[in-house]
């Protein structure tokens, strides 16, 4: 049980905004850097003392993936984050698979949590997680939705041209002008040669596809007050680990906006603040 990392590498990479309020920490999804949030960001940062580490695949330096697929490395970088740099226990916000990446760091280290507010966090169901651990990586990389990310380009010639692709991209149609915005700014990096790089690796992005959990019997065993939230079904979390959910754990305060995706903080993050908001104040 104990945290394996001493401390975080040299090259790490989160950001503090520095409020007045209860302590706060949000773990974003993969496939998306951290400044791609930042309109959900300046929300939150302004009710409470907001932390925010970014995930490994977009610190300096990074170099490929590891061999390991499973995704304890991250909720233990967030662990190793809490440690050192959070005034803690802190309400640990999350989405997608740093919702689920929450819930692995609350189960180990439930004293530096508060309470939880998980955002659609990504998980399939127990026989296929089971399943996963057994199919090579290759074979996993023939499969949406690691075979798609592999497919789109790593290096774009400027911002317009990435912009270009997010506006057509079928997953983000939701998505307004300030999270286009935001993709346009962050999405990408600019390289020695004046180009432009994802700036969440494709490579990263794909491998953490391969082997996605079900976290459903650690949110059982969790005793810290949880907030769900969720938005119109999709493969990433479905109605039935929705309603599973609901089942298993009945004290759990439940929200949801059907009109958004599982990209909810990033298609409306007004709308997902005052969601995030009602359910915590079911508690304080």
């Amino acid at each position: 049980m104990n945290n394996p990392y001493k401390k975080l590498p040299d090259n790490a990479v989160w950001k503090h905004f520095k409020g007045k309020g209860e302590p706060v920490h949000f773990y974003h999804a993969n496939g998306f850097s951290l400044g791609v949030y930042s309109p959900l960001l300046g929300h939150l940062s302004r009710k409470f003392n907001l932390s925010a580490l970014a995930w490994r695949a977009t610190w300096p330096g990074v170099g490929m993936p590891p061999k390991r697929r499973d995704w304890q490395i991250y909720a233990d970088d967030l662990i190793t984050f809490l440690e050192g740099h959070c005034d803690v226990p802190v309400i640990g916000i999350g989405h997608s698979m740093g919702a689920t990446c929450t819930i692995l760091a609350a189960e180990k280290r439930p004293d530096l949590f508060k309470s939880l507010v998980l955002i659609e966090p990504a998980m399939i169901s127990n026989f296929l997680a089971k399943l996963v651990r057994f199919i090579p990586e290759r074979l996993m990389n023939r499969i949406e939705p690691a075979r798609g990310t592999l497919r789109k380009p790593e290096i774009w010639p400027d911002r317009e041209s990435y912009f270009a692709y997010c506006k057509k991209f079928k997953g983000y149609k939701r998505l307004d002008n300030e999270a286009f915005d935001a993709m346009a700014e962050y999405g990408v990096v600019k390289t020695r040669d004046n180009k432009f790089r994802l700036s969440f690796p494709k490579s990263w992005e794909a491998h953490n596809y391969t082997q996605a959990p079900n976290v459903m019997e650690n949110l059982e065993r969790l005793k810290i007050p949880c907030v769900a939230i969720r938005g119109n079904p999709s493969i990433f979390f479905t109605e039935a680990i929705w309603k599973e959910w609901q089942t298993r754990c009945p004290a759990t305060v439940f929200k949801q906006d059907l009109n958004y995706g599982h990209l909810l903080p990033l298609e409306n993050p007004s709308t997902c603040y005052d969601l995030i908001d009602a359910g915590l104040s079911e508690f304080y």
